[in-house]
């Protein structure tokens, strides 16, 4: 639905518009004029929290029945000063017709006259009924532009909110698989030096690169010449043989590292579709006044 200057609704938003303006049998700015309505019948002067706008859907459907209902009075009360003025009308006819057969052109009747300004005092006070509540419909879109500001202001504070959240979380996780790094290597290295000492060893050689390693002096599970991560260990196989550092990642530190990495990853992605959603979507621009309460889109709104 393009609107008078130029701009356009989202797809899925204007696709709404345009099926609630064709089932309703009225212009698209009216849908949007109503839907507008709502917001600040929900949001202005209401200091709801974040949490509260979340009901925002549901409010705005309610207040769109109401406004559905209010127009469906207005149509019936219309409907039924028109049927009255018609009967008054055929009336006043029949009555003229009965007297001019019955009495001279010349003649009045005064109480007849008095019916009729009664009845066209009833009709005139309708009508003003009627421009009031045009009035109070009206009246609901003056802080069209205030609304949007603030759902735009509060969309970016939330989402920097959100990215604040999402990079403190990457630290903390950070730093827990540090930790945790560290202290499965320790639980490794005592394992290493427990089997050692229950075998009396006090060397081995290394699997990967053969080198020989003295097992007191370890002070972490890698071998102090090619930095190969000790496994096992596995005793001498007799007296001229010497004990071997099997190389490799213990399962428990491997798994600890894929599950660090995996939710690192998920996090980052998160926080890198929200700053790609806030990089690629237009904020819309302020609305100007028509002057004759029709509201047209000026831009696309990301809260979609």
């Amino acid at each position: 639905m393009a609107g008078d200057d130029g701009g356009s609704l989202p797809d899925d938003l204007r696709d709404w518009v345009d099926e609630r303006a064709e089932a309703e049998g009225v212009d698209p700015s009216t849908i949007l004029t109503r839907a507008l309505s709502v917001y600040r019948l929900a949001v202005t002067d209401s200091g709801e929290s974040v949490d509260a706008l979340e009901s925002l859907p549901e409010r705005l459907d309610d207040l769109e029945g109401q406004l559905d209902s209010l127009g469906d009075d207005v149509d019936s009360l219309e409907d039924d000063v028109d049927e009255k003025i018609d009967d008054v009308r055929m009336r006043v006819v029949q009555v003229k017709r009965e007297t001019d057969e019955k009495a001279p052109k010349d003649h009045d009747h005064p109480d007849l006259q008095v019916g009729i300004d009664r009845a066209t005092a009833g009709v005139e006070a309708v009508r003003d009924r009627l421009d009031e509540l045009d009035d109070r419909v009206d009246a609901g879109f003056d802080n069209f532009e205030d609304v949007l500001s603030y759902l735009d202001e509060t969309t970016a504070d939330l989402d920097g909110k959100l990215r604040s959240v999402v990079q403190a979380l990457l630290n903390v996780r950070a730093r827990t698989a540090d930790i945790q790094a560290a202290e499965l290597e320790r639980k490794a290295l005592a394992d290493l030096l427990r089997v050692a000492n229950d075998a009396n060893e006090r060397k081995a050689k290394c699997e990967a690169c053969r080198e020989t390693v003295h097992l007191d002096l370890l002070t972490e599970p890698r071998c102090p010449a090619c930095q190969s991560p000790f496994q096992e260990l596995s005793v001498s196989p007799g007296f001229f043989g010497s004990a071997t550092l099997h190389t490799g990642t213990p399962p428990e530190l491997e798994a600890a590292e894929t599950d660090g990495e995996e939710t690192t990853d998920g996090v980052e992605d998160i926080l890198g579709e929200s700053t790609e959603t806030d990089a690629d979507i237009e904020r819309p621009d302020p609305l100007e006044d028509t002057g004759n309460n029709e509201v047209t889109a000026s831009g696309e709104h990301s809260d979609d």
